[in-house]
């Protein structure tokens, strides 16, 4: 694995782009995206039991009658949670990433992505951190753990095909 992380210490880390790619097939056309430097661009996901604000980038109420809001691109990498005590902030952050992603417990639904929209273990491929209230804390179905939970209960989820 590159740079010698162990899988049993490594988090996903997720960040939401703005760009949508329309169309149920998936495929990019006429658009040019550059790779990132680390992790992977997935395009073609799509959100239910919740929809998605693109000028916020965070989860809102999906729009009635609408059972399937597409994603925007998210970009996925990792993070190493190892911590090497022979340096401070260990290997990769150590610390600091466990750090960063217990912030990210307070304010994000921590998500399912599952390959199909029949929801089991099987079928799940990872879980990425999606903001689940407003930047003021709070503005969104009542704020921090409450706006969470309601996400869970209704629930929220990104599926790689509809049917």
């Amino acid at each position: 694995m590159k740079k010698g992380w162990s899988l049993d210490e490594v988090e996903y880390r997720s960040f939401p782009q703005r760009d949508v790619i329309q169309g149920d097939d998936g495929r990019i056309e006429g658009k040019s995206i550059t790779p990132p430097q680390e992790g992977v661009f997935i395009h073609g996901l799509f959100l239910e039991g919740a929809g998605w604000s693109k000028a916020e980038k965070r989860l809102v109420d999906s729009t009635p009658k609408e059972l399937f809001c597409p994603f925007p691109i998210l970009h996925v990498t990792a993070i190493s949670t190892a911590i090497d005590k022979d340096k401070p902030g260990g290997i990769g952050g150590g610390n600091r990433a466990l750090q960063e992603l217990e912030g990210l417990k307070k304010t994000h639904y921590y998500c399912p992505v599952y390959k199909y929209p029949a929801r089991n273990d099987r079928y799940l491929i990872f879980r990425c951190h999606l903001q689940a209230e407003g930047a003021g804390g709070g503005q969104n179905r009542g704020g921090g753990q409450n706006a969470i939970w309601n996400w869970t209960l209704a629930g929220g989820a990104l599926l790689c095909q509809k049917d």
